[in-house]
């Protein structure tokens, strides 16, 4: 079986969707029974390089208005030319206004954001999910999506019925379990961290809920507790509502902003600290709350849209614009360590049960199914 997947971003920092890709389609290559993939690139495959696939780029289509407009014209006669079987669109953009020749194709759909929670996304995000989604979505044969919560989401705004969509939840890779203390006490010298520190990560957006965790954390701060806040992550759209949040609370010696980080220092950061805080309002999956409780880390998360599903019993989850909720939540994991101990194994367990190894198989599964349904 003949698979191109278009990739898209991972020439830059990669964000949710591009690590999800990455470790998507490391998965999916290290399968024994893997199907030939070619990468159809829109700026270098990145990350992916070392597995040296073939890879097919799309000139002019590095940004997203060059996918969506030469895009749609080039992946038709590239599907045709490598004579592919399946073309899988990982970058949830459906560029498939002339479909794809013969290839059956398959969409990831990763939230319906603009939808779900509007006011939150960029106007080109906007647009995407508003406009061209609708006219699009309908000519994959198949789409893949991250949680149930997405794919009822999907149904409700897109119209795309249930049993079209496969929840294919994300896996942790192998790297995040709980690090040593050496390489703890080198990720916190590194990052200007102390001994007591609370852990955001994610991309540094309004959606994310940080000014609530900045209200929470100098909540707590003023109660005499004496751990830094580390959120670590790219800024992003809308982040300087959030900088100004941190002006009016003083916290600008307390909250330490590391970037973007590799990913061989995160599994130190997230076992270094002693409450992982991830109130978004709103996620397709949110893999950090996994990585954290695979580090064996306690976390606070939200009871909406996903995070329910990925946390399970294994995290303390509030509703996200009760800045009082999130206190009260990480106020009783540092005052109580045999809950934030329970959490951390109960955390690791479930952590577990996520394995990208599954995810790819889950995948394949579809693409056979898909072509031997022609």
């Amino acid at each position: 079986m003949r698979v191109g997947i278009l990739i898209y971003g991972l020439d830059r920092p990669l964000t949710g969707i591009g690590r999800y890709t990455v470790e998507y389609v490391r998965a999916l290559a290290a399968l024994p029974d893997a199907p030939d993939i070619t990468l159809l690139t829109t700026g270098g495959s990145g990350p992916l390089a070392d597995l040296e696939l073939p890879e097919v780029p799309l000139r002019g289509c590095r940004l997203l208005p060059g996918l969506l407009t030469v895009g749609n014209l080039l992946l038709p006669r590239l599907a045709e030319k490598y004579q592919l079987d399946v073309l899988h669109d990982a970058s949830g953009v459906a560029p498939f206004f002339f479909g794809a020749a013969k290839a059956r194709i398959v969409l990831t759909l990763y939230d319906v954001i603009p939808w779900s929670a509007p006011g939150y996304s960029t106007r080109l995000d906007t647009l995407i999910h508003r406009h061209w989604l609708p006219r699009t979505v309908n000519h994959a044969d198949a789409l893949l999506t991250l949680s149930e919560a997405s794919r009822r989401d999907i149904d409700r705004y897109l119209g795309v019925p249930p049993d079209r969509i496969t929840v294919l939840r994300g896996g942790v890779d192998p790297l995040y379990q709980p690090a040593e203390p050496d390489a703890i006490q080198s990720a916190r010298s590194r990052y200007n961290l102390g001994t007591h520190y609370l852990l955001y990560v994610g991309s540094v957006e309004e959606r994310k809920n940080l000014r609530r965790v900045l209200e929470a954390f100098a909540r707590l701060r003023g109660e005499g507790y004496p751990h830094q806040l580390a959120i670590v992550g790219p800024q992003k759209w809308k982040y300087g509502a959030i900088l100004d949040a941190i002006q009016q609370h003083q916290l600008e010696e307390t909250v330490i902003f590391t970037g973007y980080v590799p990913q061989n220092d995160l599994p130190a950061l997230y076992s270094g600290a002693e409450v992982f805080v991830f109130p978004s309002l709103y996620e397709g999956l949110g893999l950090p709350v996994l990585e954290a409780m695979a580090c064996g880390t306690a976390v606070v998360t939200s009871n909406v849209a996903s995070l329910p599903e990925v946390a399970g019993d294994a995290a303390l989850t509030v509703e996200p614009t009760q800045t009082e909720a999130i206190v009260a939540a990480i106020r009783a994991l540092l005052e109580d360590s045999i809950l934030r101990g329970d959490l951390a194994r109960r955390g690791r367990v479930r952590a577990a049960h996520f394995t990208w190894a599954e995810v790819a198989r889950r995948g394949l599964g579809v693409y056979h199914q898909l072509v031997e349904a022609q």
